[in-house]
């Protein structure tokens, strides 16, 4: 799900962006105006966060209220996919906080070994970087032919590119460094994993064979199978706590009896009732794994 990085460090202060009582309510009519038209709920996103990206908006077509968005969403073609863009969060790279990586090689990979067969799902995957990330790990260990990722998100837009896996060279040098702190940079180099042409780099098939991208919305969409392993790092910090333990439990549910759980550095646990029913594997990777009978 998707912005800027300075808007997404800007969301997590704790100050509250201030909003008139008359802002407020525009703010709240523009969202109610928006899932009336898409589907896309905001209402329990962190109003801070939503704040934000809304007034980046309106700094970017020149308008002075928010209430002057609503003729753009209702009346201009394609405008409204435009302003699902711009709130959603799309902050990703390949091998991301590598030493995330490196916790998985350690704690899931050789549980995941056990299988003859596991699903993976990665909520919230954004234009892709990261599930194609997971892909390699797998298949340095050997074990991509077990399994089925199933990346989703809820902007469709974004799936496109994700799904077609073409990626600029920036983008491409950036993983490569990322790739390089990692062990398996001994095995593939990570460029054989791409064909380039014309300064993009594309996805190779035999990688991308494996995974599954749908369209899944965490605010109001249902229980996802039975994985073994559930990815969600960095999607979280901008619900409040109501959806929060409604993902959570979306997770459980979603989630083999003992199976794993990622979540972004910036996440945690500890607000739950049920916090109980997850080990803490590595507090700096923030990775857990369910307790089986809890």
């Amino acid at each position: 799900m998707q912005a800027t990085d300075s808007i997404d460090m800007a969301s997590l202060s704790d100050r509250e962006t201030k909003l008139t009582a008359e802002q407020a309510l525009e703010v709240d009519i523009l969202l109610d105006v928006l899932y009336q038209r898409s589907g896309y709920d905001f209402s329990q996103y962190a109003r801070s966060t939503l704040v934000r990206r809304l007034q980046n908006c309106l700094l970017m077509e020149d308008l002075p209220h928010f209430s002057y968005l609503i003729p753009k969403v209702l009346y201009e073609k394609g405008y409204m996919h435009k302003l699902l863009q711009e709130l959603s969060v799309s902050v990703t790279e390949f091998f991301r906080d590598p030493a995330f990586f490196q916790s998985l090689e350690q704690h899931v990979l050789p549980v995941l070994k056990t299988f003859p067969y596991f699903k993976i799902w990665h909520a919230g995957c954004a234009t892709g970087e990261e599930v194609y990330s997971l892909a390699m790990l797998l298949k340095a260990h050997g074990l991509y032919d077990r399994a089925k990722i199933y990346a989703t998100d809820f902007n469709d837009r974004i799936l496109d590119k994700a799904k077609a896996g073409i990626f600029t060279e920036d983008t491409m040098r950036q993983g490569e460094l990322n790739y390089n702190q990692l062990a398996i940079s001994q095995g593939t180099p990570f460029h054989e994993h791409f064909s380039t042409q014309y300064h993009s780099s594309k996805v190779r098939m035999e990688l991308a064979r494996n995974i599954v991208f749908a369209n899944h919305n965490l605010v109001c969409d249902g229980v996802f199978g039975e994985m073994q392993l559930i990815l969600c790092r960095n999607v979280m910090i901008y619900f409040d706590n109501a959806l929060k333990k409604r993902v959570i439990d979306l997770f459980d549910q979603s989630l083999h009896h003992s199976g794993f759980l990622g979540l972004g550095r910036l996440e945690n646990l500890d607000y739950l009732d049920t916090s109980a029913r997850w080990h803490l594997l590595d507090n700096a990777a923030t990775l857990y794994r369910k307790v089986p009978g809890i």
